[in-house]
């Protein structure tokens, strides 16, 4: 999870309910700078929507070239993207009239609104809301179990929990490899998370190869000193 996201998550069990109605204010697409992660699955879901759209993108590296930002997240070197905001209201860049205009292949983060997960290292999660905008729980009750179960597919699920178990070998990887190395490890680490994945393939299976492969490049290289 984000700082952002951090400071208003609240625990909830799977069988827990909370009131939760979308008004469809947009208020949770704005003052978003840097709060809205994009993963690599994120990123192949959107550049394949674009494209399948007939927009003039056919690759994820134009996709966060366009509408993505990449941020630190460690000092090591290891980075991520967040969708860029516009506007002086910092609006997600796909608000467009209020609403949502990749609805259909929204980042993660945005399904699962209200809540949020988080791997817990032995394979399954722990669940947790945003209490950020108040004025969204009122309405229906709304179990979390069914939320995820609508809105947390199986992919994304395994997406997850690899990230989560392979993010600390990698990050300690790059912590091996010397400085004048560095930039050529992170041109590995971008190619393999982003630039080689192939929008007309399964994601998830070019994913963990390109993680399988990536570990045994920095790996060498931090060897190799």
């Amino acid at each position: 999870m984000t700082e952002h996201e951090q400071k208003y998550a609240v625990r909830v069990t799977p069988s827990e309910k909370i009131r939760f109605r979308c008004t469809l204010c947009g208020a949770c697409c704005r003052n978003v700078k840097e709060t809205v992660p994009v993963s690599c699955q994120d990123a192949f879901y959107l550049t394949k929507h674009l494209r399948d759209q007939g927009m003039d993108i056919y690759c994820v590296d134009q996709f966060l070239e366009q509408y993505a930002e990449p941020a630190l997240l460690d000092e090591c070197g290891f980075f991520v993207y967040f969708l860029k905001s516009v506007g002086e209201d910092n609006a997600c860049i796909f608000l467009k009239d209020s609403r949502c205009s990749v609805q259909e292949a929204k980042p993660l983060a945005c399904r699962l609104y209200p809540f949020m997960v988080d791997p817990n290292g032995s394979g399954s999660f722990r669940y947790l809301y945003s209490s950020e905008r108040a004025h969204h729980f009122r309405g229906p009750v709304v179990e979390t179990r069914s939320w995820m179960k609508k809105n947390f597919s199986q992919e994304s699920r395994a997406f997850m929990q690899a990230e989560f178990t392979q993010a600390r070998p990698i990050a300690a990887l790059l912590r091996r490899i010397p400085e004048h190395r560095k930039t050529a490890a992170l041109l590995h680490f971008h190619r393999l998370r982003y630039s080689e994945l192939d929008l007309d393939k399964p994601f998830l299976e070019q994913f963990q190869r390109n993680q399988t492969k990536l570990l045994a490049i920095l790996t060498r290289m931090a060897d190799e000193g």
